[in-house]
């Protein structure tokens, strides 16, 4: 099989790991909110330009990282587009929250003590917001990076305060995933860190706005 598996030995000097969370690239599939108004070539150049630019981020905070991608089933074809230089685990799960779940829970399995989820939507981020978030899992059990639209850019825990109730009956997709998400941290007893508030590009209206602050991008979307 081609690649690193995903089920692999870990080294025991690394205890911490990031997950970064995306989709095949195929067309019609990615940004499909987006596609409709600047269609789907565009849209899927735009996801994966933001796709890789998360990628190069995570590489440069020089922490452990696996890629975990989304059908299960495509796996050769994200190793087509990214490479074979990568750890590559797929996702496994019936919707959103369940496969969050499930990647984080391999990962403490595999012995990862503390653990980051990230998405690739969120231009924005750098290598300080991640290690900002390790650094705030010394501290509390879990860690939230909200976004603008009322959802979360980024998820972490400790190993010993893991909570699957977390991701359980929580409306993926509305501006309530944040505040849902606090909630339910408040009733397993947890305090969260938070971090700085993103924005992520699902929209047009969210393009726009980031288009204003990132010129270099007007050639592309104009």
């Amino acid at each position: 099989m081609p690649g690193r598996e995903w089920t692999i030995l870990l080294d025991q000097k690394n205890k911490e790991t990031i997950l970064v969370f995306l989709r095949a690239p195929e067309k019609g599939r990615v940004k499909t909110r987006l596609a409709r108004d600047i269609g789907e070539e565009k849209a899927l150049f735009l996801y994966k330009t933001f796709a890789q630019k998360t990628l190069s981020t995570v590489e440069k905070s020089g922490m452990d990282h696996r890629i975990c991608f989304f059908p299960e089933d495509k796996q050769g074809i994200v190793e087509d587009w990214l490479g074979l230089d990568h750890t590559y685990m797929p996702q496994q799960g019936d919707d959103l929250g369940r496969r969050m779940c499930n990647g984080l829970s391999r990962v403490f399995d595999q012995g990862i003590q503390k653990a980051i989820l990230v998405g690739t939507d969120v231009p924005d981020i750098s290598a300080r917001h991640l290690l900002a978030a390790f650094d705030l899992l010394s501290q509390s059990k879990v860690v939230i990076g909200p976004s603008l639209d009322g959802g979360y850019w980024l998820i972490g825990f400790q190993r010993d305060g893991f909570c699957p109730d977390i991701f359980r009956q929580i409306e993926w997709g509305t501006d309530s995933v944040f505040s849902a998400t606090i909630e339910k941290c408040k009733v397993a007893g947890l305090s969260p860190g938070i971090l700085p508030v993103l924005q992520d590009i699902d929209t047009l209206e969210d393009l726009q706005l980031f288009q204003e602050n990132n010129s270099r991008f007007d050639s592309d979307f104009g």
